[in-house]
């Protein structure tokens, strides 16, 4: 490591080590353009653990280097430290990207999924072969973390490997110039995936002819079932009563809230408060559902009984065509699923369990390989609170300044995730549901396995709550037994909800904590319900 004091500024060899989300947001194009910036020389590349460089500076130069990328990294990055090594002379010629390397245990983190970009937008309306083109991309934005099978994040490691680039996809990607410089994903119309619409009809698979279909589908109430980034969709006409009871009976939800998309924030501001701090999360690059206060009511069976209405905007660029064809400025969009069961995510399961119960049924022949609702926030003064950590959140870590390394909590019953320790870091799961049935806990299972294969972990000590009957306990208990190395603790219910509250506002020592969160088995071993605690991390 070097300090910033200064030494005499002669040409060395440094290597530089970036760790954090630094894979799949276009970080090595960027490096590639700012080492040319600075006419400097060397490689990047991609490892397990981060991302590499060696360049050939002064002392000065890489520091001024390194303060650079710490100021200007890409918007969906997020660089958790940069270390700098003298290495020893190596001559350079130019300044080049490496293929990535799977060197080690440690690992960097994976991109979350990213909303399409105010320049992709503008391309899908200018570019020749990518006019119209539903599923286009670049290094700013696109899939990530719901199209990607392994690490190191390379186009054969995620489930755009059986798309071959046509010439001029395969020029850009290799064009420095080109903001699809190694964007994984990148296709056009004339060699990426594309989408298509099933009904009593028949099949429809050019875009122009699903978008005019789909127009008159919405303007009559009917109901759709819609591929997202990372599962189905159902939706239906906002203001559409018929629309909204058939999917209210459809998925035999009778209480719940359905969250909507509207066409912009503008159109939104007609019926709910948002200020300055909602838009910005409303409108981020991550676009989740964001809870905001309603003014006015918009459709019976809605959010009926309730003073805020869950409200996103659009984020795929399916999105953004579908709304220049819509007269209606806000559309249903909820989890393409039945009550209790995980959101789709096979074309051909939706299409078969869907058929008789929507008019159509839209969707892409990209595989979505890591299934994730959308997330759902809410802001309470200055604070962004995550009620659902799913799309364009997960997976990134926590950091918590806490030796976290191996630990495993499983989580509890309702609304499950789990979390895993790596290092200092907390990386949960996204979020996963009720675990009540079968296809949950199976879409549980399935997770944990691809997280333990991904971030390259392997428990030492597995965390559950205290009830012995929650399916995550019993998956702890069955991960103890199968492996005797890994041991089992469990932890009352509402002191886990302290603690995850203290670690999230920094406390330390002891505090007097209030959970409410309806029932837990106690340490008495009866029902508790909500209960004020005096504890700590340890102890109540």
């Amino acid at each position: 490591m070097i300090s910033d004091t200064g030494a005499m500024q002669v040409i060395e060899t440094y290597k530089l080590m970036i760790y954090g989300l630094v894979q799949g947001v276009g970080f090595r194009p960027y490096i590639f353009r700012l080492a040319h910036t600075h006419r400097l020389k060397g490689w990047v590349e991609n490892r397990t653990d981060g991302v590499i460089l060696m360049i050939n500076a002064t002392h000065e130069g890489v520091l001024k280097f390194r303060d650079e990328i710490i100021h200007t990294a890409p918007v969906a990055s997020a660089i958790e430290s940069i270390e700098i090594v003298k290495a020893g002379r190596q001559e350079f010629s130019s300044f080049e990207i490496r293929n990535s390397e799977d060197i080690s245990d440690a690992v960097t983190e994976i991109s979350p999924d990213i909303a399409v970009c105010p320049e992709c937008l503008y391309d899908m309306k200018e570019q020749p072969h990518r006019k119209g083109y539903p599923l286009i991309n670049c290094t700013h934005c696109g899939p990530r973390f719901s199209i990607i099978r392994d690490l190191p994040y390379d186009r054969p490691n995620t489930t755009m490997a059986p798309f071959d680039m046509c010439p001029v996809c395969r020029a850009e990607y290799t064009d420095v110039s080109d903001r699809r410089f190694h964007a994984q994903p990148v296709a056009c119309n004339h060699c990426g995936p594309v989408y298509r619409m099933e009904s009593a009809s028949g099949q429809i698979e050019n875009i122009d002819d699903i978008l005019t279909r789909v127009k008159d589908i919405v303007a009559g109430g009917g109901l759709l079932a819609v591929k997202g980034t990372g599962g189905f969709h159902l939706t239906c006409n906002a203001f559409s009563e018929e629309g909204v009871k058939r999917l209210r009976n459809m998925k035999r939800r009778n209480g719940k809230p359905f969250a909507l998309m509207f066409r912009s924030a503008d159109e939104a501001r007609k019926f709910v408060k948002i200020n300055r701090k909602e838009e910005e999360v409303l409108t981020s690059w991550r676009r989740p559902i964001v809870l905001l206060r309603k003014k006015r009511n918009i459709t019976k069976g809605i959010a009926d009984g309730l003073s805020t209405l869950g409200v996103m905007l659009p984020y795929m660029p399916f999105h953004h065509q579908l709304f220049e064809h819509l007269d209606t400025p806000a559309v249903v969009m909820t989890s393409g699923n039945f009550t209790d069961e995980p959101i789709l995510i096979s074309d051909e399961k939706a299409t078969r369990m869907f058929a008789d119960h929507v008019d159509g049924v839209i969707s892409y022949n990209r595989e979505i390989f890591n299934r994730i609702d959308d997330s759902v926030l809410a802001v309470t003064g200055k604070d962004v609170m995550v009620l659902r950590r799913a799309r364009a959140y997960a997976p990134s870590p926590i950091r918590t300044g806490i030796e976290l390394e191996g630990i495993l909590g499983t989580g509890a019953e309702l609304t499950s995730t789990f979390c895993m320790g790596k290092g200092r870091q907390a990386i949960m799961s996204q979020y996963i549901g009720d675990l009540k049935n079968l296809e949950t806990l199976d879409f549980y299972r399935e997770i944990y396995d691809r997280f333990c294969r991904m971030f390259r972990f392997s428990p030492n000590l597995v965390v559950s709550d205290l009830h012995p009957d929650y399916m995550s306990t019993r998956f702890a208990r069955q991960l103890a037994k199968e492996h005797p190395n890994i041991q089992h603790i469990s932890v009352q219910h509402h002191h886990a909800h302290i603690a995850s509250g203290m670690l999230d506002a920094g406390l330390e020592g002891e505090v007097l904590g209030f959970s409410f969160d309806g029932t837990g088995l106690g340490s008495d071993g009866h029902s508790w319900g909500g209960e004020v605690l005096k504890a700590d991390y340890l102890n109540f």
